[in-house]
């Protein structure tokens, strides 16, 4: 569907939604896309279709956009520097690079950033122009991007540098990175955290994926922070989600097949197996289980509401902190950013040959600083040293400030 293949093999799929009376994320665009594409006479008409992060975009979104701009005017903002999803979701930058030089769309420049600091700014330039000169991000669109004084210059003369942070060592019982992290949230002065929070902002934002995050996360909770820790897209189908579309509807079939997900498998292929000519599946469930569970859908009819807990009065010293990947960075931003777990052989896999969606996420890492941003590693992990990450010697060495974190600067910050 993404890529808008062979009909004959998403006709299948779509057969079963269509069985199920359900769409996901994939198939209601394409659907849509279909049904407009068929249907000329059908494709609404608006006085402005703005689309944003077009870079992320994969061939079935890019063509449900060139369909609705038949009837429409087109205004679209990307910043292929940014693409994350190439592999999530099968985006690519080539639909806003062929926009970009095919003639048909007039092209502005957005040069100015208004949210970095001065020194995040020059860092990116740094390392796009590393990037070019090891003929990486081919295809690239040139564009400028440019401190904004006007809006960033006191930040920038409260925060001229980026911190680069060596741990020592780095485990659950020396948690130095979430060590370090708490330490410097308790820096943060409190005029900023309250207009983070005041302008719906995180304070605190920690990229950091697998091994380090669990024990970054563990260490930030005990020392009482509020830490969000939200995942993209996860949806969680429980029994009772089943039970109550079949309140609704007593031969819904996705009703049904949520509630058979909690039983045996053994037992649920083969009522699957009986609704593939299009059986309705509560005519293929055997008479006792059927009647068994339409009493558990009358009794949960009449049970009472349960009362919703109480809300937690939140303390306001407690600082909100936003833990995720580089992929779930993407929209955000925060006053300070914490990078952790930039080592080599794992951003980049490969320090010789990194790959563009490597460079990119360092982008857009970087890029989600307000005031400040820091770069952290350590030296030993699981009793096997580390090595920093390329990417920090692509940033101009005098735009760093480095710091050791080791048993002695404990002892020198008591």
């Amino acid at each position: 569907m993404r890529a808008l293949g062979d009909e004959t093999q998403i006709a299948p799929y779509l057969e079963r939604g269509n069985y199920y009376d359900a769409v996901d994320f994939d198939d209601i665009v394409y659907r849509a896309h279909s049904g407009l594409s068929d249907h000329a006479d059908a494709i609404p008409t608006f006085q402005l279709v703005l689309i944003d992060e077009y870079q992320d975009f994969n061939t079935l979104e890019a063509g449900f956009i060139e369909v609705l701009a038949r009837h429409s005017p087109i205004l679209i903002a990307g910043d292929d520097d940014q693409a994350l999803y190439e592999n999530l979701r099968n985006s690519s930058t080539k639909h806003i690079r062929q926009l970009y030089r095919g003639g048909v769309y007039e092209v502005f420049e957005l040069p100015f950033c208004m949210r970095c600091p001065k020194v995040i700014v020059d860092a990116v330039n740094d390392v796009i122009k590393r990037a070019e000169e090891l003929r990486k991000l081919n295809g690239r669109i040139r564009k400028p991007y440019k401190h904004f004084p006007l809006v960033k210059g006191d930040d920038s003369k409260r925060y001229p540098t980026i911190a680069v942070v060596a741990t020592s060592v780095q485990s659950s019982r020396a948690n130095y990175l979430g060590k370090y992290i708490d330490r410097a949230i308790a820096a943060i002065p409190s005029d900023e955290i309250a207009e983070a929070v005041k302008e719906g902002f995180p304070p605190v934002l920690v990229i950091v994926a697998k091994p380090y995050r669990a024990q970054i996360i563990a260490y930030l909770t005990k020392q009482g922070f509020l830490v969000d820790t939200r995942r993209d897209a996860t949806v969680s189908l429980k029994r009772d989600t089943g039970l109550h579309l079949l309140a609704e509807d007593h031969a819904s079939n996705v009703g049904w097949r949520i509630v058979l997900a909690s039983e045996p498998q053994l037992f649920v292929s083969g009522i699957i197996a009986a609704t593939e000519d299009g059986t309705p599946i509560v005519n293929a469930l055997p008479t006792d289980y059927r009647q068994r569970i339409l009493d558990e859908v009358a009794a949960l009819a009449t049970a009472p509401e349960p009362e919703a807990p109480p809300a937690e009065e939140v303390p306001m010293e407690r600082v909100p902190v936003r833990v995720t990947s580089f992929e779930g960075a993407k929209g955000l931003s925060a006053q300070h950013v914490f990078i952790a777990g930039l080592h080599a052989h794992e951003i980049p896999r490969n320090a010789a040959d990194p790959h563009d969606l490597e460079i990119c996420k360092f982008v857009v890492g970087l890029t989600r600083t307000r005031k400040k941003c820091s770069l952290l590693y350590t030296k030993r992990f699981a009793n096997k040293p580390r090595q920093p990450s390329v990417f920090l010697t692509w940033i101009d060495g005098s735009r760093l400030e480095r710091t050791t974190v080791d048993a002695r600067y404990w002892k020198k910050s008591l």
